[in-house]
């Protein structure tokens, strides 16, 4: 009996050990996952540096002198070589400090699992400092090769992070069957170590999966899988992570709302917890949501802020992806030069680091860019480059795109011969790719290529005939360009005795267009002119008589315009600025000059108590400066301060009508271009909610009642 019970407690005391090895592998598994960088400095501190031996017996009496087992040791430089390949820890030279670390893993590197390990590590080296794909799936491929069937804790944890980084390599070369293979297997191990952190990220992972392959329904049902589980949990990170993929999904859908909620809570979640390099992410879906909607300079401006941030972390993929990205929203912002430039710049990047994948669809692009520009050289350059890569990694349809660009810059470049040569050689790939996939699907991309490759060949041989009959026409066309030339010499002779009438007549127009219709005076398109075209502007102010708006009324026609004169004179003169009739009782003003918002009450005060009619009124006026946003590059658009300035005055008529009030706003410099984007009110008055935007008034700034965006104003009615 005793012989049993002492039996009995070496069981439970095994199994108790055996757990606690097991659950604090998972938790720094997680740790690791959820703040590499956290987990870095944990590593560095357990351990005395430096870590330097030749052969496995001074290992062993380096572990010893550091409190360790050989076993443990070795643990902890696994762990740091891993941590060290993670971006974002913020060490400098990380890779080669990782391949240190690794060249003396392989000293004592005896057992399968350890190198397995090496060939882990290796595989992800060769993937984040080469982009060479391939290879490294290789080195996970031979890895798994080295471990077998164990129940042994630290291999399953192992196999765990094999699978996934296999599954997110094949993911990313876009083969999809394999990718599949081994993210289900990541995620059975994830359920085996029964951790809801773990479990949560396989399933977001395979909702990402299926993300990009369209299949937005079993997508959406793993991400709500994963946030059932992340909600349980305090792991910001997680929970930003998630945001950014739900966003990527809603975009897919075309769910325009949905989709900025959640990349704009996934962007504030990364910037709480310092993760620059998915914030970058993040602006980057919000600029893609805003590209799907056709609002290109909002999309701009959000690759525009993801660029500052891959440059401040030297994320040259990154950056390269922005530019591409940025080349692409100026090509449809009808800026083909500036997105031709920023390609070019992408295109340098992705040949450093040797991302074929991502040239493909550059070059294509660039191709595309080039034939609106009608440079056809530039075209059949990059489309050929485009070419011989998407044979590389068997693309039919960018091959099939790349021949069409290729072939219309031959024709443009009047090489048919090669035009009709390359078109034959790509209906021979297309059956062949078609034999070689053979997708169960009635829709077949190559068919659809082949057939309008074959309409383009007939289109080149009629062109041809066209340009031979052309030449007949050539003469005759040539006489009757000579008889219409002399009618258009005689028309223009006419023409040209009305032209100083006509010219007299549009300065006139011009002139009445910046007027306001009634008084005659600078009006509220003169305001627009003259933001449009000065740069000596300091600080615009919006005047807003209480009572105003019925002068016109109270004083009758010819009173009120001499009044109103008058007073735009003094205020012009006395602030040294221009003055603008807006309607009656709204002034706008454009001052050279910065004034303190009381001191410009003060003034503005005294001038209106010089005039009778005038004297005792009381008004409110909203102040900004110019520029409104702290960074120069970020234009902002003169009827965007005008509507701004409307926001202001509409808060200081809030404060009642007994009083002169100012109300003004200054953006702080971290403050994003969006908080002046449409809807103005809307987006503006949550910019000052979330301290974005710095009010300032002379009054109680707190009993203020901003303006409500109409459209929010009937969702709350109904």
């Amino acid at each position: 009996m005793r012989i049993f019970l002492y039996s009995l407690v070496l069981f439970f005391g095994y199994c108790a050990s055996t757990y606690a090895a097991f659950s604090q592998l998972v938790s720094k598994e997680v740790k690791f996952k959820e703040s590499a960088p956290e987990f870095y400095q944990d590593t560095i501190a357990s351990l005395s540096f430096p870590i330097e031996f030749t052969n496995q017996a001074e290992f062993n009496h380096l572990a010893d002198s550091q409190g360790f087992s050989s076993q443990e040791l070795e643990q902890q430089l696994q762990w740091l070589a891993r941590v060290y390949l993670e971006p974002g820890i913020g060490v400098d030279d990380a890779m080669d400090k990782a391949q240190q670390v690794m060249t003396q893993l392989e000293i004592i590197a005896d057992t399968s699992y350890d190198k397995a390990y090496l060939l882990m590590l290796e595989g992800r080296k060769i993937g984040r400092e080469k982009q060479d794909y391939q290879q490294a799936i290789t080195h996970y491929q031979q890895a798994l090769g080295h471990l077998k069937a164990s129940e042994d804790l630290a291999t399953q944890l192992l196999l765990h992070s094999i699978h996934y980084q296999l599954g997110d390599l094949y993911r990313i070369t876009l083969q999809k069957n394999a990718a599949l293979t081994h993210l289900n297997q990541y995620r059975e191990l994830a359920y085996q170590f029964r951790d809801d952190y773990l479990i949560a990220k396989a399933e977001a992972t395979l909702g990402r999966l299926y993300g990009s392959e369209d299949q937005f329904a079993k997508a959406l049902q793993h991400y709500t899988e994963a946030i059932r589980l992340a909600e349980g949990l305090d792991k910001p990170f997680l929970n930003a992570i998630l945001s950014l993929r739900l966003a990527r999904v809603y975009r897919d859908l075309k769910s325009w709302d949905e989709a900025l909620t959640y990349a704009h809570k996934a962007a504030d979640g990364f910037t709480k917890i310092g993760k620059d390099n998915y914030l970058s992410s993040a602006m980057t879906v919000i600029a893609m949501v805003y590209g799907e909607q056709e609002r290109w300079n909002q999309a701009i401006d959000y690759y525009l802020n993801a660029q500052q941030i891959d440059v401040k972390r030297g994320n040259l993929t990154g950056q390269a992806l922005n530019l591409h990205n940025l080349g692409e929203a100026y090509f449809n912002n009808k800026e083909p030069e500036r997105a031709l430039n920023n390609l070019i710049k992408a295109n340098g990047l992705f040949l450093q680091k040797k991302s074929k994948h991502y040239l493909i669809y550059n070059d294509l692009l660039i191709a595309q860019v080039a034939s609106q520009l009608n440079d056809w050289s530039m075209v059949n350059a990059y489309a050929a480059k485009a070419f011989v890569l998407a044979r590389e990694k068997k693309l039919p349809e960018q091959m099939f795109e790349a021949l069409q660009y290729k072939t219309r810059a031959l024709k443009e470049l009047g090489d048919i011969d090669k035009a009709l040569a390359a078109l034959e050689e790509l209906i021979s790939l297309s059956q062949y790719f078609e034999q070689e996939n053979q997708k169960p699907s009635d829709y077949s991309p190559s068919v659809l290529a082949e057939q309008q490759l074959k309409l383009q060949l007939s289109q080149l041989q009629a062109s041809n005939k066209v340009q031979e009959k052309q030449a007949h026409q050539f003469r005759l066309a040539a006489s009757i360009i000579f008889i219409v030339s002399l009618l258009l010499a005689l028309v223009g002779v006419n023409q040209w005795r009305g032209k100083a009438k006509l010219k007299q007549q549009l300065t006139n127009l011009k002139q009445k267009v910046n007027q306001e219709p009634i008084s005659q005076l600078p009006g509220y398109h003169g305001f627009i002119a003259r933001m449009s075209q000065g740069e000596d502007i300091a600080q615009l102010a919006l005047l807003s008589l209480d009572e105003g708006h019925k002068l016109d009324q109270t004083l009758g026609a010819e009173i009120y315009l001499e009044t109103k004169a008058r007073l735009m004179d003094t205020l012009s003169r006395a602030l040294e600025g221009e003055a603008y009739l807006i309607r009656p009782g709204l002034i706008l003003l454009c001052l050279k000059k910065l004034t303190p918002q009381q001191i410009l009450l003060e003034q503005i005060r005294s001038l209106l108590d010089e005039q009778s009619q005038t004297r005792g009124a009381h008004f409110k006026i909203g102040c900004i400066r110019v520029p409104l946003l702290g960074n120069p590059d970020i234009k902002v658009a003169p009827d965007t301060y005008f509507n701004v300035l409307q926001m202001l005055v509409a808060g200081a008529m809030s404060l009642g009508t007994q009083k002169d009030c100012y109300v003004s706003i200054t953006p702080l410099n971290f403050a994003p271009a969006a908080i002046l984007s449409n809807p103005l009110y809307l987006h503006l008055e949550k910019g000052i909610s979330r301290g974005l935007v710095k009010v300032e008034c002379n009054e109680n700034k707190a009993l203020i009642h901003w303006p409500k965006w109409q459209e929010a104003n009937d969702a709350e009615s109904t």
